[in-house]
């Protein structure tokens, strides 16, 4: 006999027909207002369905919880592990429970734990933010006192407690010049974060004053990790322009000093380090690290008091103090305890920010670098997962790498090679319009030197039925540990595995915030309940063409159907495949038709151009001659790069009026092929750039694609943020909501390179004004004919 399931909230919600929050709401008696008749439904609700609130929910009636919530970006961190564990024993004095999140540098997975907190009804939140998208609003209005740790938020005035790392990264930093140190360097973390900016305030503000330089050449930044510090130090000796370098995170320092001994450098005699932070480890590196130190008990007391005051306290801003642990890594010989003298300085909210240093601390804000400091390097960090690089573990293996990506994966393969010196990586580009024919031919003549092949998903089906592909299908408990459940899907077919996905995708609707604002039209909203129908988009581009825009409208991808699929099943049709394996076309019903025509009013009428080639589109939106255009993340570096660097913004991408909401996904794999010589080696390879979090947040960091690597997914986003930090504050959470709900694969189909083909060219013959019925019945004649030496 089985246990019933347990009747929830949500089965409230739905039979009162309200939302979870109202029903709380109700159970609670607040903190808002339910309307009676509202209430009552509710009230019924819970009778008929059974619900009964759980003990936790019983005791949260009383008023308080006795738990307080802590988020943190990284809790594999050693700084932020013993942050957590100062809080708790701090909270477990105080009689009360510590709920401790990890938000993995993910915008989107710390609002979701700060959601979960508040529905909990957590007494206090603390939390380290990401960046600045943290919800913390929906806590402050439910009355939960919220405190932001060591990352002050910039872009509001919650309570905060931080420490002086203006003053602590000017003092480590004389520290080096007192050493007789002249050329010292910064290996910082991302500097979008407050400390960060800080502690790059300070190291420039001590080498100014001393007369020293602080140019580029000195300048490193990295993500705040083993790996970050290790790739970060490779590129300073590769640069040998510094004796010394202050080391923002000790994290990083400890990946600096593996570094120096893999590549001979001796630390002190050559390179002199002073870190940040001063938990336990620094004292057992090799040698021990000189320090900036924390003081985490007095951070962790501050922060439990204000998390127990009330919002109608008011906000307070706790500076404390650090002191210089002085050890071995900068050459000093015994170690000294230098204190921080400045006393804490605690602010009451009166609109500015309060901190010891008497300099103006702001800095220029740096987006982008972090693509220049790879995470791939992290040689330290990945294991050979139980195969042999090549046919003998002690023979050179070069293999060949055929990809139409250019430059994405440099990064990579140098990491890769710097793991397996016995395995040389060459790649090979093909352009992305002959990467299929190319592939075809060679592996159709089994071509033994082609060993590892870059394949889009969706043509993956026919390459596998053709005995082209490795089945990887005995690596199935390793892509399911790595892997999204989706990118494990779009390389499987009959069953079976014959790839190692790498990205996924999403189309959005990027607009000219100039032209825009010319033709006095509103912003598109950034989030899922702010989808623009095409009727409105369309609309709004006609009126921003009418007040002076070249075009008002374009897709990047003119005529592909990658980027039209979502506009016809929004419009009611199907993917233009159906039947057994997909074999059966299904392109020339009503909803093709109709689309059709929609497709060929965009051009005759001039709103989208038409003679322009899908390669001139970038340049076309960056020179702001188009008003709204259709692309996907790819484009969002180049953007920012460009003359219309923070001049644009990006929305949802549309949906047809009455219709559902559809969005593109999937991406590129890397597969083996099956006439490779050295498929060990090849398939090493394979799962480096697919399993390793190092080796996928490298490439989708180059590409600007979501990693299908769950662990390499929150480093993305966490990039995404730091290059247009304005135009993705939602950015996150929209990828999240279209993979989960709205997203449609294209069809996998043995014939699918067949059906792309033809339906490409029947969207550029009706783009160029041909009738749309003739031209799509003419393409399901061609298919019919095509397909069936499939079926």
């Amino acid at each position: 006999m089985t246990n019933p399931r347990r009747v929830t909230r949500q089965d409230v919600a739905r039979e009162a027909r309200t939302s979870v929050a109202v029903v709380s709401y109700v159970i609670n008696d607040g903190p808002r207002r339910v309307a009676p008749a509202t209430r009552q439904r509710v009230l019924d609700a819970i009778e008929k369905t059974g619900y009964r609130p759980n003990v936790i929910a019983q005791a949260l009636a009383g008023g308080r919880s006795g738990v307080l919530g802590l988020v943190v970006p990284d809790i594999s961190n050693s700084f932020f592990s013993a942050l957590a564990k100062s809080i708790e024993d701090e909270v477990f004095r105080e009689g009360q429970v510590l709920l401790v999140g990890n938000s993995a540098e993910s915008a989107v997975r710390e609002a979701r734990l700060i959601t979960s907190f508040v529905e909990r009804q957590v007494d206090g939140l603390l939390y380290v933010g990401v960046g600045h998208h943290s919800p913390v609003e929906e806590a402050i209005r439910a009355g939960i006192p919220v405190v932001a740790l060591d990352r002050r938020d910039r872009f509001s005035d919650i309570s905060s407690v931080v420490v002086d790392n203006f003053d602590g990264a000017a003092m480590a930093t004389d520290h080096l010049v007192g050493h007789g140190h002249r050329r010292i360097a910064i290996i910082a973390g991302p500097s979008n974060l407050f400390t960060s900016v800080e502690r790059i305030g300070g190291w420039r503000k001590t080498l100014k004053a001393h007369g020293l330089p602080d140019d580029e050449s000195f300048f490193f930044e990295a993500p705040f990790s083993r790996a970050g510090g290790y790739q970060a130090a490779v590129s300073l000796f590769r640069r040998g322009t510094a004796d010394a370098v202050l080391v923002a995170d000790e994290m990083q320092a400890l990946g600096v000093l593996a570094a120096a001994a893999d590549a001979g450098v001796r630390v002190p005699g050559d390179l002199a380090i002073v870190t940040f932070d001063g938990t336990e480890q620094s004292m057992f590196s090799v040698p021990p690290l000189t320090t900036v130190g924390q003081p985490l008990t007095d951070i962790a007391r501050h922060a439990v008091a204000l998390a127990r005051s009330t919002n109608a306290d008011g906000s307070r801003h706790i500076v404390c103090d650090v002191e210089l642990i002085r050890r071995r890594s900068c050459g000093c010989t015994d170690q000294i305890r230098e204190n921080h003298q400045a006393p804490t300085q605690i602010a009451v909210h009166s609109g500015t920010w309060e901190s010891p240093p008497e300099e103006d601390h702001n800095m220029t804000k740096k987006v982008g670098r972090i693509a220049g400091a790879s995470l791939a390097i992290a040689a330290l960090s990945l294991s050979a997962c139980g195969s042999s690089p090549g046919d003998d573990p002690n023979e050179d293996v070069t293999i060949t790498f055929v990809t139409p990506h250019k430059g994405v994966f440099d990064e990579a393969v140098a990491a890769f090679e710097e793991e397996h010196p016995n395995i040389n990586v060459e790649v090979q580009i093909i352009p992305f319009a002959e990467i299929a024919a190319q592939t075809q031919a060679r592996l159709g003549a089994k071509d033994s030197s082609i060993d590892v092949i870059a394949v889009d998903p969706p043509r993956l089906p026919s390459l596998a039925t053709q005995g082209f592909l490795k089945d990887v299908s005995d690596d199935a408990a390793d892509l399911k540990e790595a892997l999204t459940a989706g990118g494990i899907e779009s390389v499987t077919w009959d069953g079976k595995q014959y790839g190692y996905p790498l990205w996924t995708s999403d189309n959005f609707l990027f607009y000219n915030k100039s032209l825009l604002a010319k033709a006095a039209i509103a912003e598109p909203g950034a989030d899922n309940a702010s989808r623009w129908t095409w009727d409105r988009t369309l609309a709004a581009a006609e009126k921003a063409k009418a007040a002076g825009a070249q075009y008002g409208f374009a897709f990047e991808q003119v005529d592909a159907y990658y980027a039209l699929q979502p506009v016809i099943m929004s419009m009611g049709g199907g993917t233009g495949l159906e039947g057994k394996d997909n074999l059966t076309p299904a392109v020339d019903n009503p909803q093709w038709i109709d689309f059709g025509r929609w497709y060929a009013q965009l051009y005759s009428s001039g709103l989208a151009p038409r003679g322009v080639a899908s390669a001139q589109m970038p340049d076309l939106f960056k020179n702001g001659s188009v008003a709204f255009y259709i692309a996907g993340t790819a484009r969002i570096t180049d953007l920012q790069k460009s003359g219309l660097a923070d001049k644009w913004g990006m929305a949802p991408l549309p949906y047809a009026a009455g219709g559902r909401v559809v969005t593109p996904t999937d991406s590129w794999a890397v597969s083996v092929s099956n006439f490779s010589e050295h498929q060990a080696a090849a398939r090493e390879f394979a799962r480096y750039l697919s399993l390793s979090p190092d080796g996928a947040t490298s490439t989708a960091t180059k590409f600007n694609l979501p990693p299908v690597n769950q662990k390499a997914y929150p480093k993305y986003i966490h990039y995404i943020d730091g290059i247009a930090p304005k135009q993705t504050t939602q950015y996150g959470t929209l990828l999240t909501t279209d993979t989960d709900e709205h997203a449609v694969r294209r069809p996998p189909s043995v014939g699918y390179v067949d059906f792309e083909t033809i339906v490409n060219k029947a969207f550029s013959d009706i783009r160029n004004g041909g009738d749309p019925a003739k031209i799509l019945a003419a393409a399901q004649d061609a298919l019919d004919r095509q397909l069936s030496q499939y079926r």
